[in-house]
Order: structure tokens, then C-alpha cells, then sequence
């Protein structure tokens, strides 16, 4: 409710009354972790704070490992949708050019088992990397 009330009215006219509790977010046991990164990740990104956004996404990715779930899949793809708005940015280059590599070859094995609902998003992290390198 907050990843929405923030993207709608930017958290100015929410009518939350009351916060999420996550617990403590340092606890290796605390399973609402991920969810809140993740969440904190993709409100960054659509606020524009990128450098918020790659600090979130990190965390993000610790916690999803490898595991092939849709959920580490969306995050892998808005870390790489952040990385090019850093690199446009001309901030942490090598860094992001290796994040975007990273989202891409996971948009590449998440289209591999559902063509429909990934390659749409591949073709756009392509897309952007054609863009930012001039190879278009």
C-alpha cells in the first residue's frame, strides 16, 4: 500500500493510517525483508533517486540469490532499468555496465521459461544498451 500511495500522490495525501512493520531488517531469520526491498527498490526507481534505487537493488539481490522466482526476475530487470539511467549519468560505469549485463542474461533465461510475460522486457534492456553504446 505505501509502493502505491507514494507512486499516486507521492506520499503527501496518503490515508495510511497505519505503516508496515518488517521487523528488524538486519535479522538474517526476518522473511519480510525481501519484500521490502524490493518494494523500497521500485519506489526509488519511479522517484527518481537511482542511487537510493542501486543501494535497495543490492540489497534486493543478496537476499533472492540465484533463485529463479518472478519476483527476483522483476527486481534483476528494474536494476537494470536503474543502471541505465545511471550510466546516461555517466555515474559508477563499469559498475552498471556489469548490472546491466547481469539483467539482461537474466531477462534472457526468465524469457526462456515464459516468452510472454519477459521478452518484452529483454528486448527493452537491449534496446537501452544499443542506445547508451550509439549502436543503433
Amino acid at each position: 500500500r505505501e509502493t502505491v500511495s507514494l507512486l499516486i500522490d507521492s506520499g503527501e495525501a496518503t490515508s495510511i493510517q497505519e505503516k508496515a512493520v518488517f521487523g528488524d531488517l538486519n535479522d538474517p531469520g526476518n522473511k519480510q525483508r525481501e519484500a521490502f526491498f524490493h518494494h523500497a527498490a521500485i519506489r526509488c526507481y519511479w522517484s527518481g533517486h537511482s542511487e537510493r534505487c542501486r543501494y535497495y537493488s543490492e540489497k534486493c539481490m543478496n537476499l533472492f540469490g540465484q533463485g529463479g522466482q518472478p519476483t527476483a526476475y522483476i527486481a534483476k530487470f528494474f536494476s537494470g532499468l536503474n543502471a541505465i539511467d545511471l550510466l546516461r549519468k555517466k555515474r559508477h560505469v563499469s559498475k552498471n555496465k556489469e548490472c546491466l549485463r547481469k539483467a539482461i542474461a537474466a531477462m534472457k533465461d526468465a524469457a526462456a521459461n515464459s516468452e510472454w510475460n519477459f521478452m518484452n522486457k529483454l528486448r527493452l534492456l537491449e534496446a537501452e544498451q544499443q542506445s547508451i553504446t550509439q549502436r543503433h
